[in-house]
């Protein structure tokens, strides 16, 4: 159940189960007749670094000729020369099985000559319900090299595969190899020690049932046995060198070589220790089906538990107060979870409880929510969700008719005013703590009561930012025009304030507003009972990119020509320029929103001249006209643009439509 991230989440608080299980000390007891050689620190300080010579490796390999059966966790894949003399330890002891590297991705020379290496080691009795199998198969291998591989008694796989946190807890039981299925390392093993065959039924699913003699496997997800890991200091470790010096008893032991010295690389982070050696999955695998202490996987009630405890806290009403509600919900839910640990410590049964513990969780969490706001009456909760942000006269309107706020949204016309202070990530480095907040209060709530008064809605602060919608909650024919008002007399009311802010704290603030109109969709984001009355939608993203171009053309008011055009009597426009601003390829009209005077009439007319002759094509003398602006006026769009008709002049485009793509935010 779930994938990736949730998965992982679910993965790692179920780890408790082998908490609780180190806890009331019931890990697995591994069987008597496993032990591990181990290239370990000591061996490798006295051997020299890994891979050691074949010839060593051989000796070693006639060291362990008493044991039963010799597993390798590593593959001899690279020709040297000694390789017959590994080749003789191998056939004359005759009980050393091989491991193998299945891949996804390698350079394969000759594929047959492979599957004539594996075929004895390869798994025929199968049954199979469908054509297609839906059981890992890899086109390449890593396989020992073939004199070293016809010595040996068998072959099988060692690849193991983490779960989504990166954490080995399965063991696989069989791969796919260009149509022919090997066991994986610990099954062969089982197979030769045991003398038993191991029996499958696939699916398209996967591995349907596993057999092994008298022993039925029990599946987890389809291919794999989960691993019920032992106290890993309970794991009989005899070193390398131990074994090579003749100090070690090793007759009728099953004996698993592989590398347990850290800086080999050769790690698996498991449950109950991060760095776990690779040759100890394959030894836990093995200890697991010879004790037969295998886990059996109920995750299945997964399934059947979540609609049942998801149910269940609907009846708590009746139980009656809060708290006698809590302790029952607290109660179901350490139950729930101390079963799963009991069951998975003394039964050997998995079964999950994160799922079914936020199925119980968020379904309580529901009930207790509604019972809460069920109790409160709808006016009063409609006047604590907007009477920050909505003037008294809408807040009665709302009140009066709470059908207004559709409940989940509509689509309407909006106008939507974003402001932003310009350099407050500076200046707030350089006044005290104190000072900083004083300063953002005094500037934000006149700024909101201007929005107010011109009948807007405050949606939220961000930061030093405002926002603000106009036409929602309830209707503004002229709310094009009021959104405009609103920012002019921003601009005015910032003059004042900054003749105080100089005295008071030896600072001044400067602002950016843009400002768009078009439709989006507004209403209550939340719930019926927990109001979030907000607006998103393409127009709400295009006033926010306009405020922030106010820091390249040097503006305090950009307007969109969706605002601006049907307001060109009213107020003074200056048109500014074509952008496509970020996120966004159809270009947008923008225009300056200025204070009326006789300065600045004259400043749009001489702008607008240059700027039909920049969309024109014709640089050089739009680049005339601008510099004559800035030379005059000082006018910073102007300084904008004749930097950019320089710039044009030199590298012109092969096609100009006059449209500026806007990098900013």
């Amino acid at each position: 159940m779930g994938f990736g991230f949730t998965e992982a989440i679910r993965l790692r608080f179920e780890d408790s189960l082998y908490l609780f299980q180190h806890l009331v000390k019931k890990q697995h007891k591994p069987h008597p007749d496993l032990v591990v050689v181990a290239v370990d620190e000591r061996s490798i300080n006295q051997l020299g670094r890994w891979p050691w010579n074949r010839r060593v490796i051989g000796e070693l390999v006639r060291r362990m000729e008493q044991a039963n059966l010799v597993v390798f966790d590593v593959v001899f894949s690279e020709p040297t020369e000694e390789d017959p003399i590994l080749a003789k330890a191998i056939s004359q002891s005759g009980n050393v099985v091989l491991g193998f590297f299945l891949r996804r991705e390698a350079t394969q020379i000759n594929p047959q000559e492979s599957l004539d290496l594996l075929r004895n080691s390869e798994l025929f009795r199968v049954k199979k319900l469908s054509d297609k199998v839906g059981l890992k198969e890899f086109p390449f291998v890593e396989i020992n090299l073939s004199p070293i591989a016809e010595s040996a008694l068998m072959q099988a796989p060692f690849n193991s595969e983490p779960d989504a946190d990166g954490l080995y807890r399965k063991y696989p039981i069989a791969y796919l190899f260009h149509g022919s299925l090997y066991p994986s390392l610990a099954l062969q093993a089982y197979r030769l020690y045991k003398n038993q065959d191991l029996e499958l039924v696939l699916s398209s699913r996967g591995i349907e049932s596993a057999k092994a003699g008298d022993l039925y496997l029990p599946i987890f997800d389809h291919g794999y046995i989960l691993l019920n890991f032992p106290f890993m200091q309970e794991v009989k470790v005899i070193s390398a060198v131990d074994v090579l010096r003749g100090n070690a008893e090793l007759k009728g032991k099953v004996v698993f070589f592989g590398a347990t010295e850290i800086g080999i690389y050769d790690v698996r982070p498991t449950p109950i220790d991060l760095t776990t050696p690779g040759v100890f999955l394959h030894y836990t695998a093995l200890s697991n089906l010879l004790t037969e202490d295998l886990i059996k996987d109920f995750s299945f009630s997964t399934f059947l538990s979540i609609p049942l405890l998801s149910l269940l806290p609907l009846a708590f009403p009746r139980v009656g107060k809060l708290r006698r509600r809590l302790l029952l919900y607290l109660l179901i839910l350490n139950l729930l979870i101390l079963f799963s640990m009991l069951s998975f410590s003394y039964l050997r049964v998995y079964i999950p409880f994160l799922y079914p513990s936020l199925a119980l969780s968020f379904s309580y969490l529901g009930v207790e929510s509604y019972l809460y706001y069920a109790s409160e009456r709808r006016v009063k909760e409609l006047r604590k969700a907007f009477s920050s942000y909505l003037s008294p006269q809408l807040l009665e309107i709302i009140l009066k008719d709470p059908d207004r706020l559709r409940l989940g949204g509509e689509k309407r016309e909006i106008t939507v005013l974003f402001s932003d202070l310009r350099g407050f990530t500076s200046l707030s480095e350089g006044l005290e703590p104190e000072v900083l907040v004083s300063v953002l209060n005094e500037y934000l709530e006149p700024m909101t009561l201007i929005v107010l008064e011109e009948g807007g809605m405050l949606d939220k602060y961000i930061g030093d930012a405002i926002m603000a919608v106009f036409n929602a909650p309830v209707d503004l024919v002229d709310h094009r025009k009021r959104a405009c008002k609103s920012a002019l007399r921003m601009l005015q009311k910032l003059k004042e304030l900054n003749l105080s802010f100089m005295q008071k704290y030896g600072v001044e603030l400067n602002i950016g507003v843009g400002i768009n109109t078009g439709y989006a969709v507004v209403g209550n984001m939340g719930s019926k009972v927990r109001f979030d009355y907000t607006a998103i939608g393409d127009t709400v993203n295009l006033a926010s990119r306009l405020e922030g171009l106010n820091k390249l053309y040097g503006t305090n008011i950009i307007v969109s020509e969706y605002t601006a055009l049907s307001l060109e009597e009213e107020f003074l426009f200056r048109p500014l320029d074509k952008v496509a601003v970020k996120g966004k390829k159809k270009p947008v009209m923008i225009f300056e929103l200025m204070e009326d005077i006789p300065q600045n009439r004259e400043i749009s007319k001489l702008y607008k001249r240059a700027l039909d002759l920049y969309f024109e094509g014709m640089f050089q003398e739009a680049s005339i006209e601008f510099e004559s602006l800035l030379l005059a006026y000082n006018d910073k769009p102007s300084k904008t643009l004749l930097e950019r008709c320089r710039h044009l002049q030199k590298e012109s485009p092969e096609i100009w439509e006059g449209v500026y793509e806007a990098k900013e935010k």
